[in-house]
């Protein structure tokens, strides 16, 4: 055990995980219920993710943003494709709603 609470917390979610993986769930985690809230359209937007770009990208991000022709939502196409991300590494999405629920807790 170590000094610091939330590095116990860590390491008992990566025990429960490994258990999960091998067939010896402890605890009846339903990541189904975070995939339903990962890229919902009536769930607030409260958090950025931010992306290094080029200078051009950033310009043509800006453009498509203000461009009534064009129907295209360049952050929802972000939100998309990390749902996507999402679906195809569930362990890595698993490990990370593990952490957002211990944090949530402190």
């Amino acid at each position: 055990m170590s000094d610091n609470p939330m590095t116990d917390a860590f390491d008992a979610a990566e025990e429960d995980q490994e258990a999960t993986r091998s067939g010896e769930s402890n605890d009846e985690f339903d990541p189904e219920q975070y995939l339903d809230a990962l890229n919902s359209g009536s769930a607030p937007k409260e958090k950025t993710v931010g992306i290094a770009v080029t200078t051009e990208m950033h310009a043509f991000y800006q453009e498509l943003q203000n461009a009534d022709e064009v129907e295209a939502n360049p952050a929802q196409s972000i939100r998309d494709h990390l749902e996507k991300l999402a679906h195809r590494h569930p362990e890595v999405f698993e490990k990370a709603m593990r952490k957002l629920e211990i944090e949530r807790e402190f």
